[in-house]
């Protein structure tokens, strides 16, 4: 059974590195587990196992979200090893092309065990009904993967069947690469009657509490949700798709109000991103790190957002201050950015010491920036851990220290019932359709996020100012989440290179804008209560009770790091190809 397992994981995943002039190329092993290893239904689950391995290593670690920097929620922090993210961030040609390499070979990894799945599931003696969900799957999966990719790089290498290409394959142009893989894949799966809840199923796989994370008809209509949106943006920009998308959304609502789809917000914002609640019912699609083959011992990005200044963090992910400014009060900032920041230092009565991320200490009569970077920071893969560190299995608390270990299998909330309400909120504003259901969706959304005083009344906005706030919506909602299937960089890339209306403010050029400019926002007001501190030994030495004060002048930062001197256009909206891609491939050219 182990060599079995192994050949079949080798033909679905051949070896550690893949392009798309590397799919199967002759090998003896390959050809006899396509010809001998799709019997029965053993063999179709070990091949699923197969495509779920690479789903999940396509986000064990964060190179393949460095892209998602782009997004003007997302930086880096200087220095390190950290100039890919910040290549991202400047819309500037990257010197260090990991982001760009790992995420074409870990998609194209899918794609290829997918292609397995789907070129030889029907030769399989299993029930159709089994057979159903296999393809589904994979239908699924290989329509995400030329999602993400397509919204990233453009036009790409298609290969549907794992055959050897000798590098030659010529690029797919968008709309083909939408039209004739991802909507027509997507739509096979949504017509295989794949299963709404594996609960009941005798399938040793799919279910845990009240969470899926095998592919349910329900993530496959979210899906396409989104699909359609992307189609009606940049660059596509096709008429009717926003009605297409909200009518998709609907299906989902509609179900959920019937009873059919089991999802539910989680009231306590808390709950949304906490490692105790993993299997939440608000999750629509999930990617599991609990036992999935192929060793994986769980998500590494329990270290990504952590300040590395704290000691027990890589800095990777930090936030953008003006989208932090921007962001409103409530419980969803709360649980997004730490409110205060945990210092590993106590004060003279053994207390812990937590600070504003903006505050400063006094060395000599001069005063400095407390933390470095001085910025906020992300809070949602953050673990929490007791006085001996081990993890806390529980919501994440900004006042207790947090876990130091290299991974935790944390789920990486893919799609959640919250984006679906905001995208139909959005898409049926533009459309022009379903306006009272709309303002009620949003609602929902709005009802848990914000504080009473600052709460946004929905019935009151109808038209463009009823999508533009579904659409800011969403991007609060996935504010530092990179492993979203709708990133805020996403959002962003839709509305393309310019825009109008309330729309052009939203842009990525509008962002460039921005950081070209005086960068003058007020980021922390006048006002403000904050805290100060004395050290010792040039040294954070905290030796005194932190004392509280209000500001006195507003607070103004720029951005550490500069963008592109100008605006590069079509290169500043989609990444570049990865080099070693191209040195196989010679069509691999941008336009």
């Amino acid at each position: 059974m182990k060599n079995l397992y192994k050949l079949l994981l080798a033909a679905a995943l051949l070896g550690g590195t893949t392009s798309c002039a590397d799919f199967l190329e002759p090998d003896p092993k390959g050809q006899l587990a396509t010809k001998n290893f799709f019997k029965n239904q053993n063999d179709l689950e070990m091949a699923l196992n197969a495509l779920y391995a690479q789903v999940a290593g396509s986000q064990i670690h964060s190179n393949p979200t460095i892209v998602q920097c782009q997004g003007d929620d997302i930086t880096s922090t200087t220095g390190s090893n950290k100039s890919a993210y910040l290549s991202a961030d400047a819309f500037e040609e990257p010197s260090d092309y990991k982001g760009v390499r790992d995420l074409w070979l870990f998609e194209y990894k899918v794609i290829q065990a997918a292609n397995l799945i789907i070129d030889n599931a029907e030769r399989a003696n299993a029930s159709q009904e089994y057979i159903n969900m296999a393809l589904g799957n994979a239908y699924f999966w290989r329509a995400v993967s030329y999602f993400q990719l397509v919204r990233v790089f453009g036009p790409l290498p298609v290969n549907l069947h794992n055959e050897p290409d000798g590098g030659k394959t010529p690029l797919t142009s968008v709309d083909k690469i939408y039209d004739e893989i991802i909507v027509a894949d997507l739509l096979k799966a949504e017509s295989l009657g794949i299963p709404t809840s594996y609960a009941e199923k005798k399938w040793k796989l799919g279910h845990t509490g009240n969470c899926d994370y095998w592919v349910t008809e329900q993530a496959v209509k979210s899906a396409l949700t989104a699909v359609y949106m992307a189609m009606a943006g940049y660059p596509l920009e096709r008429d009717g798709y926003y009605k297409m998308a909200a009518d998709k959304a609907k299906e989902v609502i509609d179900g959920v109000n019937a009873g059919t789809y089991a999802l539910a917000l989680e009231q306590d914002w808390k709950q949304v991103y906490s490692v105790g609640n993993n299997w939440s019912a608000e999750q629509i699609m999930t990617i599991s790190y609990y036992d999935v083959p192929g060793n994986m011992t769980g998500s590494q990005f329990c270290k990504c957002h952590r300040f590395a200044s704290l000691g027990n963090g890589w800095s990777d992910f930090i936030p953008e201050r003006r989208w932090w400014s921007n962001y409103p009060d409530g419980p969803r900032k709360n649980a997004v950015y730490d409110p205060q920041l945990y210092t590993y230092k106590r004060d003279k009565d053994g207390n812990p010491i937590l600070i504003n991320w903006w505050a400063e200490v006094t060395e000599k009569n001069v005063s400095k920036p407390a933390i470095s970077p001085r910025h906020p920071m992300f809070a949602p893969f953050t673990v929490n851990a007791d006085d001996q560190g081990n993890p806390l299995v529980e919501p994440h608390d900004y006042a207790k220290p947090a876990y130091d270990g290299q991974a935790y299998p944390q789920n990486h909330r893919f799609i959640r019932y919250s984006e679906l309400l905001c995208w139909f909120a959005e898409s049926a504003a533009r459309a022009g359709v379903y306006t009272s259901e709309a303002q009620q969706a949003l609602q929902k959304v709005i009802d848990r996020a914000y504080n009473s005083n600052n709460k946004i009344n929905a019935s009151a906005l109808t038209g463009e100012a009823l999508a533009k706030q579904a659409f800011l919506e969403h991007g609060y909602e996935v504010t530092g989440y990179p492993l979203a299937l709708v990133t805020r960089r996403a959002d962003q890339f839709r509305l393309g290179e310019t825009a109008t209306g309330v729309w052009e403010d939203q842009t990525f050029k509008s962002c460039w804008e921005y950081r070209s400019g005086a960068q003058d926002d007020v980021l922390v007001p006048a006002g403000t209560l904050t805290y100060s501190y004395n050290v010792t030994g040039g040294k954070f030495d905290i030796i005194n009770t932190p004392t509280t004060y209000t500001l006195t002048e507003d607070i103004k930062l720029k951005e550490e790091q500069p963008v592109a001197a100008t605006w590069r256009g079509l290169k500043a909206m989609y990444h570049p190809y990865p080099p070693t891609e191209v040195e196989k491939n010679p069509n691999l050219v941008r336009e």
